[in-house]
């Protein structure tokens, strides 16, 4: 079978990661796919690729990821070589400007989860800018865009020759007859209680200050909010709860592998993001016919109606997110439609099966 070289920009299992393996699974018959990882995987996101080869190398270093790369490409011989992600684009990049593999018997598919760099200040942004240019017209075969913001903005920039829309996608039959996990008993929570959830990694980007500091404003109402993810924020938001004396209110639950179930609890779902490629949780939040609260930003605008099968609120306004909230809470009808709309959405546009057929047409295309 033709070899297909998956590089990832993370050792745990994120939205990029979660479409990577999504594509290998569905796949495996059909092409060899091999992962080369920055670093050794987490215990779970390894058990879920032990259908597959994983390389990594010793440490992360950058120059150690690169070097690693280069030697695999030359071992392997891969027909096809796919990086998830700019990081996972950038390494592959450097590997190949660095040692110089410039008698390339493969295809360069580079998946773009999301356009980071116009959120940078000048300079940094247009450095980026002319890094992608350049390094994606002489190095890139193939620019895949997860999301219609992306894929609009990655036209308009101009970052590839052959610029592909391929939005990802869930298999929504995977979040039917979900056994709850039964939160409300497990908290001691009533019945008419409104539970919040948001899952995230939570860093900077995810922006869950703004969530925390909403239920300060929903103090007084019969609501609580868990908080699904780990991250490098984790202790100050933690603390933030502490000083707004939320701890009745909100609850960490950490890294978990339990999301279906988690969600099937849920009453709203919410994400704070500053941007987003095409995030998935949104996508799994709908299959669980959830209602959706998410920031008007790059990424969601495009994949999120507001007022059709979700709200947004004004970036990092807590205020705005509070009233959104407060709609939701007092109106049980418009929950019901919007998760309603919502789970049509999915089924329509952003199931598993379109998703998966959009990437072998491309990687067949590739062979051809």
């Amino acid at each position: 079978m033709n070899k297909i070289l998956f590089i990832l920009s993370s050792n745990y299992l994120s939205g990029g990661e979660k479409v990577a393996l999504d594509i290998a699974l569905s796949l495996k018959n059909e092409f060899d796919f091999i992962f080369y990882l920055p670093k050794e995987p987490t215990k779970e996101f390894k058990g879920l690729l032990k259908d597959f080869e994983i390389f990594y190398p010793e440490n992360n270093k950058i120059k150690n990821i690169c070097e690693g790369i280069k030697k695999f490409v030359k071992k392997e011989n891969p027909q096809i070589i796919v990086a998830h992600g700019t990081r996972a684009a950038f390494y592959f990049k450097i590997s190949i400007l660095k040692f110089l593999i410039f008698k390339k018997n493969f295809k360069f598919v580079y998946v773009l989860h999301g356009i980071h760099f116009v959120r940078y200040k000048f300079p940094k942004n247009l450095i980026f800018y002319f890094w992608e240019i350049i390094t994606n017209w002489f190095l890139v075969d193939f620019l895949v865009c997860v999301g219609k913001d992306d894929f609009n903005l990655a036209k308009k920039l101009k970052l590839n020759k052959n610029i592909l829309l391929i939005e990802n996608g869930i298999n929504y039959k995977d979040y039917e007859n979900i056994t709850s996990k039964n939160l409300r008993e497990e908290f001691n929570l009533d019945k008419n209680t409104i539970i919040l959830t948001t899952i995230c990694r939570l860093h900077h980007q995810k922006d869950v200050a703004t969530i925390i500091k909403a239920m300060n404003l929903l103090r007084d109402e019969n609501v609580v909010l868990f908080i699904i993810g780990d991250g490098p924020e984790r202790e100050e938001l933690e603390n933030l709860t502490k000083n707004l004396r939320l701890e009745n209110k909100i609850k960490f639950l950490g890294y978990r592998t339990d999301v279906k179930e988690i969600l099937a609890d849920t009453d709203i779902f919410i994400l704070s993001s500053k941007w987003e490629g095409l995030p998935i949780v949104i996508l799994e939040a709908w299959a669980s016919k959830k209602p959706v609260i998410a920031s008007n930003v790059h990424g969601i605008s495009g994949l999120v109606e507001d007022k059709n099968d979700g709200l947004l609120f004004q970036l990092g306004n807590e205020k705005n997110l509070c009233e959104k909230i407060k709609t939701l809470i007092e109106d049980e009808n418009l929950r019901t439609q919007l998760s309603k709309n919502g789970y049509e959405k999915i089924k329509d546009f952003y199931n598993k099966g379109k998703m998966i057929k959009n990437y072998k047409d491309l990687f067949l295309k590739c062979l051809n």
